[in-house]
C-alpha cells in the first residue's frame, strides 16, 4: 500500500521512518489540512491474518478516542489495498531510552517532570478502563520542549474485555513488566504503575532493577526477588526517593501507589515523602542531609527533561564519525611537525610576566605577517589592473574549504626578504577522498563499526528488522549499499537483525513446564502469552498440556497456553436449561455421576431468583446442580457424584 504516492487521495507518503514486527510507520503530509503526519500500516504479510489484525484494531479503538496532551493524537483510520492504515501526529523528539543512554541519569526532580506527564497520560487511559500493559522508556517520546507523549497502544486492552478474565492475556517487554504479568495473570492499573516505576529507576540510575542472562531469567527474578535501592547504584539518590520508586516496585500489587499519579506527586515532593524507620536509612544517616537539601536555585529549568539535539532525520546518532584519513596532515622530514609545550599553571608573578611577554610577541609578529601578506595581495591586483573590490571578490572565492574538526591549523605564511617572486601558493586541500561502501551485512555492530571505520565512515543505527537471512544482533540491511562510492567522514545507516520473525514452538520445549516459565520464554520472542485450563489425566495440575498454535508462531502473535488442572470435570454453565435427560447423559460421558434427579416448583424458581420466562427455562429444563461442590463452570474430581435439579410445571399450583 506504502509503495504509493498518495494514499486514501489525502496522504502523500515521504519516507520511511520507522518500523517493528507488524508494522511500518512512514512519514506523509495530509493534503486537505496541509500538515506533516505519521501513517502507521500494518506489514502486507500480516494484514491478512486476523490476530494481527485485532491487536492492530484494538490500538487503533485504545488511542482514537484519547484526547490528552500526553498521548500520541491519532487522526484517521483507514484501509487501502486491503491494509490497514492509522494516521497519527508527527512527533519530532527521542525516545526516553535514548536520552537515558545520552544524559542519564538524571536528578530526582527531572524524573518527577516526566512522571508527572507519563502518569497523568496513564490515569487518563485507567479511568477510561484501559490499560497500556507496554510502559517503557521506548513508548515514550520527548520532544525538543521537553513535552512527553506515550505511544503504542498495541496491546493494551479494556478492562471490561473478555479475555482479561483470562489470566496472561498481554504481556509487555520483559524488564518492565511487572511480577503479575510475568506469572501469567491479569494486568491491571496497578502494572502500569509497576513499569513506571522501572522506568524510574532506571533514570535515576542509568540500570535496570532486575536484569539476568535471559528472559525468563529476568522474568523470574520479577516475580520472585526485592529490588534493590536505586541508591545502590547511584549514591546520590536521597532516601526518599529510594522509598518513593521501591513503593511503586511492591511485589504486591495493593502497596503500589492508588494511581500512576499519585506516584508522580510523591516524586514530585519527594523532599517532604515521610521516611519509614529502619535499618537502611540508618545506615545512610551520614550522607541523608546532604542527600535531601534542594538544589540551587539556577537548576529549575523550563522544560522538564532535556532531549539531545535531534539530528535532521529524526534519528539518534550512537556513534561518533571517525577523521577523514584524508584530512590528517601527513609528518614528513622536510616539514616538522610542530609541538606547542603544555601551559603549566601560574606560580609566580615573574612567570605571569613572561606568558605576558610571550604572547604579545606572538601578536606582533602575525601583525607583521598580515601587513605584509596584505600589501603584496594589493599590489598583485594592481599589477592586474584589478579593482579593491575585484580583490574582495577574488579572496572570497579562493577561501579554502573549513578544516575538519580536530585537524590542525594550516602553517603560518613565510615572508620572503629576496625580489623573487612569491612562490606559489599552497594546494587548496582536496574534499575526502571517494572510496567503495564496504559491505556490513552478517556483521556484529562493534565489527561493522570497524570496517566502516577502516575506509573512513561512521555508523548510525536505525530500529531494528526481521530478518530470515542473517542471525540476530547481525547487520541485516545497510543505506548506502555495498560497494557504493562516496566522500568519507559520512554515514552508513544500518539496521540489526532481529531474526526471523517466525519462532519454532516446538524448539522451545514448552510443554510439561510451568506457565510463569513458558510465558517467559514467549516474551522473550517477543509473541504474547493467552493462559486457559484444561483437564488431563497424564500431565500434573500446573504444568503445561499443549500449546495452540502447536507448532510456530509470528512476533506479535498470541499464544493459548493450556495448563492442567488434574484429571477433572469442567460444568459448563450452557447445560442451564437444558433438558435434564439430555444434561444428565452430557456430564455422565464427561466423567461425572448423575445419582439422582429432583423436580421443583416455580416457587422454588422465584426463591432462587430464577425467572423461567427471561431466562428461555421450560417445563423438564435443568435449573441447579448439587452434590461435592459442585457449581456452573468449575472444575470437579472426576466420577463426583451430582443431583441435577429440574422445572415439573406439574408442581405449581392450578
Amino acid at each position: 500500500m506504502m509503495d504509493q504516492t498518495t494514499v486514501n487521495r489525502r496522504y502523500e507518503m515521504e519516507r520511511k521512518i520507522g518500523e517493528g514486527g507488524m508494522a511500518e510507520v512512514f512519514l506523509g503530509r495530509d493534503l486537505l489540512l496541509h500538515r506533516r503526519v505519521a501513517v502507521k500500516a500494518l506489514r502486507p504479510q500480516f494484514a491478512s491474518d486476523p490476530g494481527f489484525r485485532a491487536r492492530f484494531e484494538r490500538e487503533a479503538q485504545a488511542a482514537a478516542g484519547f484526547t490528552h496532551p500526553n498521548i500520541v493524537d491519532i487522526y484517521d483510520v483507514g484501509e487501502e489495498d486491503g491494509t490497514p492504515y492509522l494516521v497519527m501526529e508527527y512527533l519530532q523528539g527521542d525516545t526516553l531510552k535514548e536520552i537515558i543512554a545520552a544524559e542519564g541519569p538524571f536528578h530526582p526532580d527531572d524524573v518527577a517532570a516526566l512522571l508527572e506527564q507519563v502518569g497523568a497520560a496513564l490515569d487518563y487511559a485507567h479511568e477510561r478502563g484501559y490499560v497500556h500493559r507496554d510502559v517503557k522508556p521506548q513508548n515514550i517520546i520527548v520532544d525538543r520542549r521537553g513535552l512527553a507523549k506515550v505511544v503504542d497502544f498495541g496491546i493494551a486492552k479494556g478492562l471490561a474485555d473478555s479475555n482479561l478474565t483470562e489470566a496472561g492475556a498481554g504481556l509487555g517487554t520483559v524488564h518492565y513488566i511487572s511480577p503479575e504479568q510475568a506469572s501469567g495473570l491479569m494486568a491491571t492499573p496497578a502494572s502500569d504503575i509497576y513499569s513506571l516505576a522501572v522506568v524510574a529507576f532506571e533514570m535515576l540510575t542509568g540500570d535496570l532493577p532486575f536484569d539476568a542472562d535471559t528472559a525468563v531469567g529476568v522474568a523470574m527474578r520479577h516475580i520472585h526477588e526485592p529490588p534493590s535501592a536505586p541508591s545502590s547504584v547511584n549514591s546520590d539518590i536521597p532516601d526518599q526517593a529510594d522509598e518513593i520508586v521501591l513503593r511503586a516496585l511492591a511485589k504486591d500489587p495493593t502497596k503500589r501507589f492508588p494511581s500512576a499519579g499519585a506516584f508522580a506527586h510523591a516524586m514530585t515532593d519527594w523532599r517532604d515523602y515521610p521516611l519509614a524507620a529502619g535499618p537502611g536509612n540508618a545506615s545512610r544517616e551520614g550522607n541523608a542531609g546532604a542527600s535531601a537539601a534542594p538544589r540551587p536555585e539556577t537548576v529549575p529549568l523550563p522544560t522538564p527533561i532535556r532531549p539531545k539535539e535531534a539530528t535532521s532525520n529524526g534519528r539518534v546518532t550512537v556513534l561518533r564519525p571517525p577523521v577523514a584519513r584524508s584530512a590528517q596532515p601527513a609528518v614528513t622530514a622536510d616539514r616538522p611537525q610542530r609541538l606547542a609545550p603544555a601551559a603549566a599553571p601560574a606560580e609566580s608573578g615573574d612567570e605571569i610576566g613572561c606568558a605576558t611577554w610571550l604572547i604579545g610577541s606572538a601578536l606582533l609578529v602575525v601583525l607583521v605577517l598580515l601587513i605584509v601578506f596584505g600589501s603584496r595581495l594589493v599590489d598583485r591586483f594592481d599589477s592586474a589592473g584589478g579593482s579593491p573590490d575585484d580583490a574582495t571578490e577574488a579572496a572570497t572565492t579562493l577561501d579554502a574549504p573549513t578544516a575538519p574538526a580536530g585537524a590542525p591549523p594550516p602553517a603560518a605564511i613565510e615572508p620572503t626578504t629576496t625580489n623573487e617572486p612569491a612562490a606559489a601558493p599552497a594546494e587548496t586541500p582536496t574534499a575526502p577522498a571517494e572510496v567503495a561502501v564496504p559491505d556490513l551485512r552478517g556483521m556484529s555492530l562493534a565489527d561493522a563499526l570497524d570496517a566502516a571505520h577502516d575506509r573512513g565512515f561512521w555508523i548510525e543505527q536505525a530500529e531494528p528488522v526481521f530478518n530470515e537471512t542473517y542471525a540476530a544482533d547481525t547487520v541485516a540491511e545497510q543505506d548506502p549499499p555495498a560497494d557504493t562510492r562516496m566522500a568519507q567522514v559520512q554515514k552508513i545507516v544500518v539496521k540489526l537483525s532481529q531474526g526471523s520473525a517466525a519462532v519454532d514452538l516446538t524448539a522451545l520445549d514448552l510443554l510439561g513446564k510451568s506457565p510463569e516459565e513458558a510465558a517467559a520464554i514467549l516474551v522473550e520472542q517477543d509473541i504474547a502469552a493467552q493462559r486457559t485450563e484444561v483437564a488431563s489425566a497424564d500431565v500434573p495440575a500446573g504444568q503445561i498440556v499443549r500449546v495452540q498454535p502447536p507448532d510456530t508462531a509470528l512476533a506479535g502473535d498470541t499464544v493459548v497456553i493450556e495448563v492442567s488442572v488434574g484429571d477433572k470435570v469442567w460444568i459448563p454453565a450452557a447445560i442451564r436449561g437444558q433438558p435434564v435427560d439430555q444434561a444428565a447423559n452430557q456430564l455422565d460421558v464427561a466423567g461425572l455421576r448423575v445419582v439422582d434427579r429432583k423436580a421443583v416448583d416455580l416457587a422454588t424458581l422465584d426463591s432462587n431468583e430464577i425467572d423461567p420466562i427471561r431466562e428461555g427455562i421450560q417445563d423438564g429444563d435443568v435449573v441447579g446442580v448439587q452434590g461435592g461442590g459442585a457449581d456452573w463452570d468449575i472444575w470437579v474430581d472426576r466420577g463426583t457424584e451430582i443431583t441435577l435439579y429440574f422445572y415439573d410445571t406439574t408442581l405449581d399450583p392450578r
